[in-house]
């Protein structure tokens, strides 16, 4: 039974050569093999599909037969399919197309050139302090990642010996699959198992790292957190991913997560606390110590304050630019007893007579 290339590509039977085209590239985006969560035989599926569907004339005799085509002896009329030595009949530029992801993900471009690879990006998420976020500090990580290989330095050989061209691809770092389907065989480009797409072997293997150049093993890390970092945000260390034999490192970015405190809220570069008091200090303020990130600080509450009232101490809140910082907003509430004394009920009796 033959599969629904229109539903491969996720277009309607009645689509566009232009919406197929559009499809194709960004199901071939998504899935490509040495792209990252993507899927060798999903990718395939997707390839083959649209060299039908991309086809007019294929098109046409797949839409007459559909499923029932084999039965029908058309599948003679399709021949190998090799992309190498295809240059039309698609009605797009294929070169286009394999430019983008063969040469951005697989390491190849049209011309066959084997492009360096890059190193896949680590993301990892820590949590930090509320004190931490607003003043900065130093985070030490252990991580598990791909690294060079000590011994070889990423080269794969022993020490003493070099390297040589692999015999499997002939030093392209590609090899040819083909794989028959219903309307003949498809051919593609895959990356050399036995190189690992370098298109150089070791003469002899370097027993630690097997000859791959990289190693799977534990490193350290030191994050410095910036001042004034907010829950959420990414530090992104260049280079820190993981390795690869030959190419560049990927990149490693740091999520952080700012724990809450229980006296502290951020608003912006600013600093919020609720501060309740007795109402004799609200109605008659005075001096009033208080705690803050920077230690203990003095504040002065003036008479007559009133429930939602704010205090401004300037340039107590979160570092910003410059080594300038926000500002601490003190929000008084009184704070009410839960029982009165009999002298604390004549007090407010004689109290409710002068009107308050």
């Amino acid at each position: 039974m033959s599969k629904n290339y229109y539903e491969i590509l996720g277009v309607k039977n009645g689509a566009s050569q232009e919406e197929i085209k559009k499809a194709y590239r960004k199901l071939a985006h998504e899935h490509h093999p040495d792209k990252k969560g993507g899927d060798e035989k999903k990718f395939k599926e997707i390839n083959e599909a649209y060299q039908v569907l991309g086809d007019d004339q294929k098109r046409r005799q797949y839409d007459q037969f559909g499923q029932t085509f084999s039965q029908q002896g058309g599948a003679g009329g399709f021949r190998g399919f090799d992309f190498s030595g295809f240059e039309g009949g698609f009605g797009a530029d294929l070169g286009d197309i394999f430019e983008d992801f063969l040469g951005g993900f697989g390491g190849f471009g049209r011309t066959g050139a084997r492009r360096q690879k890059r190193g896949s990006d680590i993301s990892l998420g820590i949590d930090i302090s509320f004190q931490e976020s607003v003043f900065g500090g130093n985070r030490s990580v252990v991580i598990e990642k791909t690294s060079k290989c000590e011994i070889c330095g990423g080269a794969g050989a022993e020490p003493g010996t070099g390297l040589k061209k692999c015999a499997t691809c002939q030093g392209t770092g590609t090899v040819r699959e083909t794989r028959r389907s219903l309307f003949g065989s498809f051919t593609s480009l895959a990356e050399c198992s036995h190189c690992r797409g370098r298109g150089e072997a070791p003469e002899r293997a370097c027993k630690q790292c097997r000859g791959a150049g990289v190693l799977r093993q534990s490193q350290g890390i030191e994050i410095v957190i910036p001042p004034g970092i907010r829950d959420g945000e990414a530090i992104k260390l260049t280079g820190l991913g993981e390795e690869v034999s030959k190419g560049q490192a990927g990149d490693l970015y740091v999520r952080i997560h700012v724990l809450p405190h229980h006296i502290f809220r951020r608003e912006g570069y600013d600093i919020l606390m609720d501060l309740h008091l007795p109402v004799s200090r609200m109605l008659l303020g005075g001096e009033e110590t208080i705690d803050t990130l920077d230690g203990k600080i003095s504040v002065r509450i003036p008479e007559l304050s009133k429930s939602g009232d704010f205090l401004r101490l300037r340039g107590k809140g979160v570092s910003k630019a410059r080594a300038q910082r926000g500002d601490l907003l003190i929000r008084l509430y009184p704070k009410l007893p839960k029982r009165l004394s009999p002298q604390a009920k004549k007090l407010l009796s004689d109290l409710e007579k002068e009107g308050l």
